[in-house]
């Protein structure tokens, strides 16, 4: 999912010796900063960028606004990452877009920066709790930056829908492990620390059962394996291990 966050701090723009706007510069993401309330408080962590910069084609849009793109990356758009977040640099180019996003800029019309992305990793904490924050460990791909009308305006609808899908995510349990062992056709299901004890106790009944007579010859005649009444061969090994105490 596209997310989309502003941040209140200013982009600028540098003068050239005739008096021209030159580069329009700033920080589109700033780490380690908490964003407004949003439903729950984010920051980003130092070095979030790193790889998404290596797999994004950013633009440089005002407002998010695909019509009012004034630099692209590869064209006149640098990206840096650095300790304090990710710094953009837009060189001059002959277009109004460019022209009139400089001009807002250097007289304070746009006062915030903002950039497009998604995630690839997070991490929760608080989320049983009024107050849950969120903190974004690695962007997956990053789709445009520059200049916005609105600093830290919240995107409350989109982080609603974050944070419901993250206490989804993580009151998700981890499904208890469980042996299955069939005897006599019938399934038995052991569950919780004692499983493998209490499922080698059945199969051990079943052994001691079913166990047949010897013959004259002395001629041993097989036990029934447990591969045939274990469902499950990955826990093979420790119903065997548990069975040795038995045959001691």
């Amino acid at each position: 999912m596209k997310e989309i966050r502003q941040i209140n701090a200013p982009a600028k723009v540098e003068k050239r010796d005739d008096g021209s706007p030159g580069s329009i510069h700033g920080y589109a993401i700033v780490y380690n900063k908490k964003s407004e309330d949003m439903g729950f408080i984010e920051r980003v962590k130092p070095g979030a960028a790193k790889n998404a910069l290596k797999r994004s084609d950013i633009r440089a849009l005002k407002n998010h606004d695909p019509s009012l793109i004034f630099a692209r990356q590869g064209v006149n758009l640098t990206l840096k990452e650095d300790k304090d977040g990710l710094r953009y640099d837009a060189t001059p180019i002959n277009t109004a877009n460019f022209r009139e996003v400089a001009a807002e800029v250097e007289v304070g019309l746009l006062t915030g920066q903002s950039f497009g992305f998604t995630i690839l990793a997070d991490e929760w904490k608080g989320l049983e709790t009024d107050h849950p924050e969120r903190t974004i460990t690695e962007i997956g791909e990053i789709f445009d930056v520059g200049p916005c009308t609105y600093p830290a305006y919240p995107d409350t609808d989109v982080g609603l829908r974050v944070l419901a899908e993250a206490r989804d995510r993580f009151s998700e349990k981890t499904p208890e492990p469980t042996i299955t062992v069939t005897v006599d056709e019938e399934q038995h299901t052991f569950t919780g620390e004692n499983r493998f004890d209490e499922a080698a106790d059945k199969l051990n009944s079943f052994r001691s059962s079913s166990k047949p007579s010897l013959p004259d010859n002395d001629d041993n005649v097989p036990e029934p394996l447990l591969a045939e009444v274990v469902s499950d061969n990955n826990v093979l090994d420790k119903i065997n291990e548990t069975f040795m105490r038995y045959d001691k």
